[in-house]
């Protein structure tokens, strides 16, 4: 077989803020009042919509620069679910299905039959579970930085984020002491030298967690609580929706493994690795994580991308099946 031979590589362009729209819809869900944005542009979509659902610390703010390269190709949704940004305040008993039910009732309120679905961080389970519920609902779903249970190093520092409400947001060392603590277990400082734009991510999340409220520290503590309370993904698989799993090669947070295990679990399932990133390769490796999202979003190869280690894929099914 001849080898692949792969166009080079440019990142999608920027879309001006001039050529986007947003509306700004406000949800219920068994009395939950959450709210999401609906980007759009002058575009035409070449896919279907595009539900973001991020990080523990992620609004429905938090992705513009992403935003600006994906606008020109898909419509996105940007949601704050109950326990983040501008929605309600979710109890630390009501697990990720709770969640998982809201996206899809989002889904249903902006009357969109099948939506591709993309969970990062904190975002992945709930994503995980929406697709295994609405399999149907689901046209595509893409798992950033995932684990089925919790590594040593994950529930060290979940429950260390559980009791640092009372010093975030101080001007003590103390304060600084726990900022460090967080910005060093979602960043692998022992290898920051081998990944893109470490030194400027660091900074950026210092600002963010120094800056955190007393209510915000308190909503990020109940997260972790929920992440430690139970395994975040289920064990059960998903067989019917075309999903791609990935992570940075140095991700310690989330490790390799831990996401090619996700991968495992899902039939057909496609899973890589971006190289020069960690946990935090949304930021690091911005244009090559647009990149990489609409190719898949728009079926097409993952094969020789110079930014990405080469397609595995882990959740094959039996041949015995």
């Amino acid at each position: 077989m001849p080898p692949t031979t792969t166009a080079p590589w440019t990142a999608p362009p920027w879309i001006p803020p001039e050529h986007t729209r947003e509306e700004v819809v406000r949800l219920n869900w068994r009395g939950l009042r959450y709210t999401c944005r609906v980007v759009t542009s002058d575009a035409t979509p070449v896919t279907e919509p595009l539900v973001l659902l991020g990080g523990a610390l992620q609004d429905m703010y938090a992705w513009p620069r992403l935003e600006r390269r994906l606008t020109g190709h898909t419509s996105l949704v940007l949601v704050d679910l109950p326990g983040t940004g501008t929605a309600d305040d979710l109890p630390a008993e009501e697990g990720f299905d709770v969640l998982a039910d809201a996206a899809l009732h989002l889904a249903d309120r902006l009357g969109h039959d099948r939506v591709n679905l993309l969970g990062a961080s904190y975002g992945a389970p709930i994503a995980y579970r929406a697709a295994l519920r609405r399999p149907d609902r689901v046209a595509r779903l893409v798992l950033v930085g995932a684990a089925r249970g919790m590594n040593p190093r994950l529930r060290a520092l979940c429950e260390d984020m559980r009791g640092v409400g009372a010093v975030l947001g101080r001007e003590d060392a103390d304060a600084e002491a726990a900022v460090e603590r967080a910005v060093a277990g979602l960043l692998n400082t022992a290898r920051a030298d081998r990944v893109a734009q470490a030194p400027a991510v660091a900074r950026l999340l210092r600002r963010q967690f120094a800056g955190i409220t007393p209510a915000e520290a308190r909503r990020h503590a109940v997260c972790h609580e929920r992440l430690v309370a139970a395994d975040p993904i289920p064990s059960e698989r998903i067989d019917s929706v075309p999903a791609l799993v990935f992570t940075g090669e140095h991700d310690h947070t989330s490790t390799p493994e831990e996401n090619r295990a996700v991968a495992a679990s899902i039939t057909g399932s496609t899973f890589l690795l971006v190289r020069d990133a960690d946990h935090m390769v949304h930021l690091e490796r911005e244009a090559e994580y647009a990149d990489l999202l609409l190719r898949f979003l728009t079926d097409r190869p993952l094969d020789g991308l110079p930014y990405g280690t080469e397609p595995e894929h882990p959740g094959a099914p039996d041949p015995a099946d």
